[in-house]
Parts: C-alpha cells; sequence; structure tokens
C-alpha cells in the first residue's frame, strides 16, 4: 500500500507526503519552516521521520521551507543539478544538508520505494516530476508543466494512483484580471497545465486499474473545484469518492492504493 497526504498546492505553496510502512518521502516543501512544521503535524507527521525531500524545481512555492526544514531535522534533499543551481542562493552557508543529485533521470531506490524523476516543460532550469511504485502499488505527482508530452505517458504507463495539475480554465484565465503577461506565461507550453490538456492525460493513460485521481495545483482565480471534478468523472468514470482536489489551506487527508 501507497499512502498520501498533502500540505496544500497551489501558488502559495506546495507540499506532499508519499509513505508506506517504512518510508516517508516529503515531495517539494513551498511553506516557511514554521508552517510545515504546523502542517505536518495535522496528520501527524515527526519531521524526524521524514526519509527524503524530493524537489521538482526551485520555484519559491515549492521549496521556501525545504532546506531550513532538512537542515533542522537532517533530511537528505533529492533533487536536479539544474534545481540545486538554482536553488543556492537560497541555502545559507551554515547549513549542513546532504544533497542527493539525480543524473540522467534514472529511476533510484529510496529505502523500498523506487523513484522514477520524469522531466517536465516548465519554465525552470531542470524540472521534473516523479512516480513511486512499491511492491505492486504506483503513484505519480504531475504538476507543473505547460503541456503533455508521450514521454510523461509513457512513464505513467499502469499506474493506480495519479496526482495531476488542472491549474486554470482557459476562458476564465482570458477574462481575469491577470496581466497579459501572466497570462502568457501560465498559458504557454512552459507553464501550467489548461483542464483540457489534463484531460488529454488521462484519456492516454485511462486504464481499469487507475483506481484515484487527484487534481493539484488549482487557480483559486481560473479554475473550478466542481468543474474539475466532473472533468475528470467525464474520463475515468470511477466513483466521485475516487476523485479528490487538494485545497491550498487545507490539503487532502491521508489516503491510499
Amino acid at each position: 500500500m501507497i499512502n498520501f497526504c498533502s500540505l496544500g498546492s497551489g501558488s502559495s505553496g506546495n507540499s506532499f507526503i508519499v509513505k508506506n510502512n517504512q518510508t516517508i518521502l516529503m515531495i517539494d516543501c513551498g511553506f516557511g519552516l514554521k508552517e510545515t512544521i504546523d502542517r505536518l503535524e495535522k496528520y501527524e507527521i515527526n519531521p524526524s521521520q521524514i526519509s527524503a525531500i524530493l524537489l521538482t524545481h526551485e520555484h519559491e512555492d515549492h521549496v521556501k521551507g525545504a532546506f531550513s526544514l532538512a537542515n533542522k531535522f537532517q533530511i537528505p534533499i533529492y533533487l536536479s543539478h539544474g534545481t540545486y543551481q538554482m536553488s543556492r542562493k537560497k541555502i545559507n552557508d551554515g547549513y549542513k544538508i546532504k544533497f542527493e543529485i539525480i543524473k540522467n533521470f534514472k529511476s533510484f531506490m529510496i529505502d523500498n520505494i523506487g523513484v522514477s524523476p520524469i522531466p517536465v516543460p516548465h519554465d525552470a532550469r531542470e524540472p521534473f516530476q516523479y512516480r513511486f511504485d512499491y511492491k505492486d502499488k504506483s503513484l505519480a505527482i504531475i504538476t507543473d508543466l505547460g503541456k503533455i508530452t508521450k514521454h510523461i505517458a509513457q512513464k505513467l504507463a499502469g499506474i493506480n494512483f495519479l496526482v495531476l495539475e488542472f491549474n486554470h480554465d482557459e476562458m476564465m484565465l482570458r477574462n481575469s484580471d491577470y496581466p497579459d503577461s501572466l497570462k502568457k506565461r501560465i498559458n504557454s507550453h512552459q507553464g501550467h497545465l489548461e483542464n483540457k490538456e489534463s484531460l488529454k492525460l488521462l484519456n492516454a493513460i485511462n486504464h481499469p486499474d487507475l483506481n484515484r485521481v487527484v487534481a493539484a495545483h488549482l487557480s483559486e482565480k481560473n479554475n473550478d473545484i466542481e468543474l474539475v471534478k466532473k472533468l475528470i468523472f467525464s474520463i475515468v468514470g470511477k466513483k466521485e469518492s475516487n476523485i479528490d482536489v487538494i485545497d491550498q489551506d487545507l490539503g487532502l487527508e491521508w489516503t491510499s492504493t
């Protein structure tokens, strides 16, 4: 069994937890140190129990508390060379952190969980997302990308549990009060997933053993939770209880596959 929860997901901060009976992994840490510890306590996680922090890219809403948390609780950080280079100014000279540089997107093990980095198109130095495998169960987190590629779909073959970005609705973004430059960035192939693009991925990988889909990184202004749930349901045809949306402030309670 793989268990999952989220401390929150959106433009104000992103952090996800993947765990089994032996290992606890934190994917991104986009909240400050105190807020991260408080949010972890809600899910009965002591930071000292975390086996590793995996970073997807260097943007503040994904790394804000990562280095202070890692330093305080002696947690190793896994990241790409590009993410490390772009984050160096955020790392205090006095920090003692073990950095594990992920090379060539090769899969690796952290304790008893298999980790597969997945490169994605996003406006960062060397970004990627992750797939996790434990025994016959699999979970992937795919956010912060502007478009779906064949490689992403291939890496998600047979996935049981998918956390997928549904960032914005194209029409809502177009009619929003965002500056044109920001609209262009969000809607670009290096930006964030529009609902219809997310549905393309679901169509490509949908199979009988895909038993849970969780929507992440929703724009508070340019998307709608109920709309996203209906769109996912229209593709995967699962019970509505198997479809979730992560709240920016409340996160998402423990669920599993």
